[in-house]
């Protein structure tokens, strides 16, 4: 609360250089005015914390100032200063312009400086907490829009990942139903795929070392990859009393060896396999 600024506002000038007297030794910045109209003008033009005003003024009457008062600055402090107990006039006075407290006249300097510093520091805490709440809102605001937007990306990837789900599963089904053999192998020769026919045709399964499993003559085809520039080699041979037509090929996507593939197709009876 830095130099809260006050305005005082009362007909005789008798009163208000007794006020500016009062809060000379004050940190408070201190506008007057003679007349509700004089004080609307200052508040049009000036930010005001709080507003002291006489009840009964020639023209405009403390009431009603205060009520115009409220439009233009909401949020300052109103305090009325009255020389008349009339009990009915300043009820009404407080429930239309909002008034903070009346205080009769003639009143107490230690008392009037006390309820002042109270009325600031409620002012001020008051809008510290708007503040806050403001703030909180907006962070609630923006949290809640992050969430929307986390919400949306987690559907369209849970959508993509079902998608390539599908593809996969699609791929897969497609895979083992293809009428040849399909066996991936990796870079140390330990088969890691096999579709249903693969398996038909070796009897066994997973793990296994591909050499194992192959004919001398397709091992060597096997072992010839890595000297040939097409990284390709193909030739027939026979599994388990069957001709097959077996081919070798270097998996290497972006120049970097991720494994063997080889495709066997069964041979017809009528077709030779050379010897």
């Amino acid at each position: 609360m830095t130099n809260p600024r006050l305005l005082l506002v009362d007909d005789e000038p008798n009163i208000l250089k007794a006020l500016q007297r009062l809060f000379f030794d004050e940190d408070y910045k201190v506008s007057t005015a003679n007349s509700g109209e004089e004080a609307l003008e200052i508040l049009q033009g000036q930010e005001v914390d709080l507003i002291i005003s006489d009840y009964r003024m020639p023209g405009m009457t403390g009431t009603h100032f205060f009520k115009e008062a409220r439009l233009i600055q909401p949020d300052a402090v109103r305090i009325i200063l009255s020389g008349y107990a009339e009990v009915p006039a300043l009820t009404a006075a407080i429930n239309e312009g909002n008034i903070y407290q009346f205080i009769f006249k003639p009143w107490n300097d230690e008392d009037l400086k006390n309820i002042i510093r109270l009325a600031l520091q409620q002012k001020f805490l008051a809008l510290e907490n708007r503040k806050l709440a403001d703030e909180l809102q907006l962070k609630n605001l923006q949290l809640q829009k992050h969430s929307q937007e986390l919400e949306h990306l987690v559907e369209e990837r849970s959508t993509e990942l079902f998608q390539q789900y599908k593809v996969l599963e699609m791929s897969q089904e497609v895979l083992e139903n293809l009428p040849i053999g399909i066996i991936g192998i990796s870079n140390e020769g330990i088969i890691v795929l096999m579709n249903d026919k693969a398996k038909n045709i070796f009897q066994t399964g997973l793990g296994e070392n591909i050499c194992s499993l192959l004919p001398a003559d397709l091992n060597e085809l096997y072992t010839q990859i890595e000297t040939d520039p097409a990284k390709e080699q193909a030739g027939c041979s026979m599994i388990a009393d069957h001709g097959y037509r077996v081919m070798f090929r270097e998996l290497a996507p972006s120049g970097i060896k991720k494994g063997t593939i080889v495709i066997l197709h069964e041979l017809f009876d009528d077709v030779a396999v050379p010897t």
